[in-house]
């Protein structure tokens, strides 16, 4: 059953930004058939067929209609995005973009395709016939490591046809060598050198699976090294992400990108998260996290030396042990302790930050006081002495400030520039 391309009497008619359509019934002026009518226009299509195909489909499977326009010259496109698929009988299956999938039951219906006013139908017959052997046939005799290598299987029935079937792929032997990444697709990813034996499967209406004879498939040792590379800078904030690329050097001198094929690990491994190429740094630290990333394929490696840092700070905050900052005070003879909560260009929060922090007690906003009985040290802590003896009407005003420093000793400042320093009153009461 062969669709054999029909050429329709009625032309379209090229104009001036659109395309005229004469003796073809006229359109329903769908905003479909606007947009396939300026395509047509666009790409001088003057005729359309539907490619050869045998018109049968399993009930478990698919069958694929190709709708194809020619111009005036006979250059022909690829319409199938373009066109609106429509099916006799939508219970035997649906259609998206000339893919037709059965719905498993099986039976006869007609698919119509429309473009710019022009159709065609293509009869197809949903088959139940059963599965009898499945065989496999490799794109290449071989593949280089860490390269893919990809497979056909053809599902041959009990009616005598060879249709597009559901199979599933596995690597009976050699395993470790390489793998199916999708086992519904015959995409094999090589890891090693070395020969792998490789099946497609598939149930048959009976739900017994049926099994291609394993086919021996070689896997060339051609790889030489490994270049491993960010396409961010090497110091990393926690939250940020970047791709990595791994590209491979053979014995040819050739080179590809095997980034999907290698594996990826990082140790310190808590400080970052691998997803396929995609990093993201976690788990930093103030000072910075020193960390390597090793990529490996084919008994070849290579490294790349990570720095991961805390989050960007956005601003830092004065507070007292129990996270208060209004009416702050000390009486003589105790402390009171304090600490910073910084808060990261994400809002979040760290309610102890103590990375080049500097404490002080800024004179000139104060009043007297003797530097020997009240102290400040660089942990945060205020101690007050008991010789300070106030008078019981008497306090003392004291400003305390807190500065990040960066690693040339100035304040740091956050993305805005601004200073990461903050300021508290704190009274010191008899």
């Amino acid at each position: 059953m062969r669709s054999k391309g029909l050429h329709y009497s009625c032309a379209l008619l090229l104009s001036v930004g659109a395309l005229g359509i004469s003796g073809c019934g006229g359109g329903d002026g769908d905003s479909a058939r606007i947009a396939q009518t300026v395509d047509a226009s666009k790409n001088g299509v003057t005729s359309i067929e539907l490619e050869d195909n045998d018109g049968y489909a399993h009930f478990k499977g698919t069958l694929q209609l190709n709708l194809i326009g020619r111009n005036s010259e006979n250059v022909a496109t690829n319409l199938n995005t373009q066109a609106t698929w429509k099916l006799s009988d939508k219970t035997l299956g649906s259609i998206k973009n000339g893919l037709f999938t059965a719905s498993g039951k099986s039976g006869e219906l007609i698919a119509t395709v429309e473009y710019a006013g022009l159709s065609k139908t293509q009869n197809i017959i949903v088959s139940d016939a059963n599965l009898v052997s499945i065989s496999v046939t490799p794109a290449s005799s071989s593949v280089d490591e860490c390269k893919n290598a990809s497979f056909t299987a053809s599902a041959l029935f009990d009616n005598g046809l060879t249709l597009e079937y559901p199979l599933t792929w596995a690597v009976t032997e050699g395993g470790t060598l390489a793998q199916f990444s999708d086992t519904t697709k015959g995409e094999l990813s090589t890891k090693n050198s070395g020969a792998v034996s490789i099946v497609a499967r598939g149930e048959n209406n009976n739900g017994e699976l049926i099994s291609s004879t394993p086919l021996s498939f070689p896997i060339n040792d051609t790889l030489v090294s490994l270049a491993l590379v960010s396409d961010k800078e090497l110091e990393m904030r926690e939250g940020e992400s970047a791709t990595v690329t791994i590209t491979g050097t053979y014995t040819n001198n050739s080179t590809a990108v095997i980034t999907s094929n290698s594996t990826l690990a990082a140790d310190p491994s808590a400080s970052l998260t691998i997803d396929g190429a995609k990093i993201t740094a976690k788990n930093g630290s103030y000072a910075g996290t020193d960390l390597t990333l090793t990529g490996a394929c084919g008994g070849e490696r290579d490294e790349l030396a990570l720095v991961i840092l805390k989050k960007q700070l956005k601003s830092v905050e004065i507070k007292n042990s129990n996270g208060g900052t209004e009416n702050l005070s000390v009486t003589e003879g105790s402390n009171l302790e304090l600490n910073i909560t910084a808060t990261f260009a994400d809002d979040t929060t760290d309610s102890n930050y103590d990375y080049n922090l500097t404490w002080s007690i800024v004179d000139s906003k104060s009043d007297d006081y003797e530097d020997d009985l009240i102290t400040l040290d660089q942990t945060g802590k205020l101690s007050v002495s008991s010789e300070l003896d106030l008078a019981l009407n008497q306090q003392l005003n004291l400003v305390v400030r807190a500065e990040v420093r960066d690693e040339d000793d100035r304040i740091a400042t956050n993305a805005q520039g601004q200073q990461l320093v903050d300021e508290i009153n704190i009274v010191v009461r008899p």
